[in-house]
């Protein structure tokens, strides 16, 4: 399951706002610690609105490994 921006918001804004741990975060969340320190660097760099979820650039392509060697 994937949490839209603003669930990810509502979660982070305990660590910037109310000081929480991410190691806390992470054990009441089910949140891996990584991930809250990825999300935080989003929103470092471009707020709220940065933890909103982005298409990704490869999708609609498909990649097919065959013997070692990428077949596009």
């Amino acid at each position: 399951m994937f949490l839209t921006g603003e669930e990810r918001w509502k979660v982070l804004r305990l660590h910037v706002e109310d000081q929480i741990s991410l190691a806390a975060l992470a054990r009441e969340t089910g949140n891996s610690t990584r991930t809250l320190q990825r999300w935080l660097r989003l929103y470092r760099a471009g707020g709220a609105s940065a933890l909103d979820l982005r298409p990704r650039a490869d999708a609609g392509t498909r990649r097919l490994d065959v013997l070692g060697q990428d077949v596009g």
